[in-house]
């Protein structure tokens, strides 16, 4: 059995660690902070002040981040988190592209009903903590997101943006507009938690294996940073081509 951790950890120093919002937005970005409030020299024992947003770092969305009445974060099941997992991989698609339907039928992923798909570019990798890994980010289409959702799947998790890129939406499409970020809405209104920002994701050799996210359980959120992680060695069965 081996375990790996699939986790970015979380820092002050990590410039770029969030949705760019005063690009987007036009609003101050949220930061991160952690401070001692009780020093092992001083008080003999420990602690720390600790303030971050919900959507930096490895994370997830719970329904409640764009659906009114939508799940809240300590509303949703463990068993959204905890699984069958199985590897899309993708660490061909070039920065600023995106993965289509067609990419995930010609992956030969044998993605199954109730499964966490679990898709890997690479791009945290390669480009996380840079304003690159904004401006060049790697998204997923609309088609994909529909269906992936049309095989029942439970949760999605991905190294990537599981919906448009920020800065350079599709044509026709623009932030702030009704039908922005459609793929929140297709993955959210059928309570498929979308997992963000993992990263390690080359160490996982096995086609499938078991998955964990294990987020902080804070009340009303629209999502939660997470520990998430797999587990190889328990799950023994060959992939198969979709057709």
């Amino acid at each position: 059995m081996k375990i790996i951790d699939l986790s970015l950890i979380i820092d002050e120093e990590t410039k770029y660690a969030g949705f760019p919002r005063s690009l987007v937005y036009g609003e101050e970005e949220s930061s991160t902070k952690i401070v001692e409030v009780a020093s092992l020299k001083k008080n003999k024992v420990q602690s720390h002040n600790f303030t971050m947003c919900t959507q930096h770092f490895t994370h997830y969305d719970a329904p409640a981040h764009f659906l009114e009445g939508g799940l809240q974060n300590h509303e949703v099941p463990l068993d959204s988190f905890i699984g069958e997992a199985v590897m899309v991989d993708m660490l061909h698609k070039e920065p600023g592209s995106y993965v289509t339907a067609e990419d995930l039928m010609q992956s030969g992923a044998d993605i199954r009903e109730g499964d966490i798909v679990v898709i890997r570019t690479g791009w945290t990798d390669k480009a996380w903590g840079t304003f690159r890994f904004w401006d060049e980010m790697i998204g997923l289409s609309t088609d994909a997101a529909e269906w992936l959702k049309e095989k029942k799947i439970k949760s999605v998790a991905g190294d990537f943006m599981l919906c448009d890129s920020p800065l350079h939406p599709p044509d026709g499409r623009v932030w702030s507009s009704e039908d922005w970020s459609p793929n929140h809405f297709t993955f959210l209104e059928e309570n498929i938690v979308m997992l963000e920002w993992l990263t390690n994701l080359g160490r996982i050799t096995q086609p499938r294996f078991l998955f964990g996210c294990v987020p902080i359980k804070l009340k009303g959120t629209d999502g939660a940073p997470c520990r998430a992680f797999a587990i190889e060695g328990l799950i023994d069965k060959p992939a198969v081509r979709v057709k």
